[in-house]
Protein backbone atom coordinates (compact mmCIF):
# COMPACT_ATOMS: atom_id res chain seq x y z
CA UNK A 1 0.00 0.00 0.00
CA UNK A 2 1.05 3.57 0.13
CA UNK A 3 2.22 5.45 3.30
CA UNK A 4 5.43 5.97 4.99
CA UNK A 5 7.23 4.38 7.37
CA UNK A 6 9.77 4.90 9.87
CA UNK A 7 12.99 2.80 8.15
CA UNK A 8 14.91 3.24 11.36
CA UNK A 9 17.60 4.84 10.21
CA UNK A 10 19.29 7.60 12.74
CA UNK A 11 22.07 9.85 12.27
CA UNK A 12 23.26 11.11 15.93
CA UNK A 13 25.04 13.99 17.22
CA UNK A 14 27.24 12.72 20.28
CA UNK A 15 25.49 14.33 22.69
CA UNK A 16 22.31 12.67 21.56
CA UNK A 17 23.55 9.49 23.34
CA UNK A 18 23.18 11.44 26.92
CA UNK A 19 19.61 10.67 26.38
CA UNK A 20 20.55 7.13 26.82
CA UNK A 21 20.24 6.27 30.78
CA UNK A 22 21.08 2.69 30.29
CA UNK A 23 21.24 -0.67 29.13
CA UNK A 24 17.53 -1.09 29.18
CA UNK A 25 16.50 1.99 27.46
CA UNK A 26 14.20 1.45 24.74
CA UNK A 27 15.54 4.00 22.10
CA UNK A 28 12.18 4.70 20.49
CA UNK A 29 10.93 5.72 23.37
CA UNK A 30 11.85 8.35 25.87
CA UNK A 31 14.88 8.88 24.33
CA UNK A 32 13.37 9.70 20.79
CA UNK A 33 10.42 11.47 22.59
CA UNK A 34 12.64 13.56 24.45
CA UNK A 35 14.65 14.60 21.49
CA UNK A 36 11.65 15.41 19.47
CA UNK A 37 10.06 17.40 22.26
CA UNK A 38 13.34 19.52 22.68
CA UNK A 39 12.80 20.04 18.64
CA UNK A 40 16.14 18.08 18.06
CA UNK A 41 14.72 15.70 15.32
CA UNK A 42 14.63 16.07 11.91
CA UNK A 43 13.15 13.84 9.41
CA UNK A 44 13.68 13.23 5.48
CA UNK A 45 11.34 11.55 3.32
CA UNK A 46 12.88 8.78 0.59
CA UNK A 47 11.11 8.62 -2.47
CA UNK A 48 13.35 6.19 -4.05
CA UNK A 49 12.95 2.26 -3.55
CA UNK A 50 12.86 0.80 -0.98
CA UNK A 51 12.01 -3.01 0.84
CA UNK A 52 11.77 -4.97 3.66
CA UNK A 53 13.54 -8.28 3.23
CA UNK A 54 12.10 -10.07 6.81
CA UNK A 55 11.31 -12.95 5.20
CA UNK A 56 12.23 -16.03 2.69
CA UNK A 57 9.94 -14.79 -0.06
CA UNK A 58 11.32 -11.05 0.28
CA UNK A 59 14.67 -12.16 -0.09
CA UNK A 60 13.87 -14.18 -2.71
CA UNK A 61 11.96 -11.69 -4.38
CA UNK A 62 15.07 -8.97 -4.20
CA UNK A 63 17.28 -11.84 -5.13
CA UNK A 64 15.29 -12.10 -8.41
CA UNK A 65 15.45 -8.51 -9.31
CA UNK A 66 19.28 -8.53 -8.76
CA UNK A 67 19.70 -11.68 -10.74
CA UNK A 68 17.69 -10.12 -14.02
CA UNK A 69 19.25 -6.82 -13.43
CA UNK A 70 16.37 -4.62 -12.30
CA UNK A 71 17.78 -4.12 -9.18
CA UNK A 72 16.39 -0.02 -8.65
CA UNK A 73 18.81 0.26 -5.98
CA UNK A 74 22.21 -0.72 -8.11
CA UNK A 75 23.38 2.79 -9.38
CA UNK A 76 26.08 1.81 -11.16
Amino acid sequence: GEGWINGGFFVLNIQALEYIEGDHTIWERDPVERLAHAGQMVGFKHYGFWSCMDTLKEKEYLEGLWQSGKAPWKMW
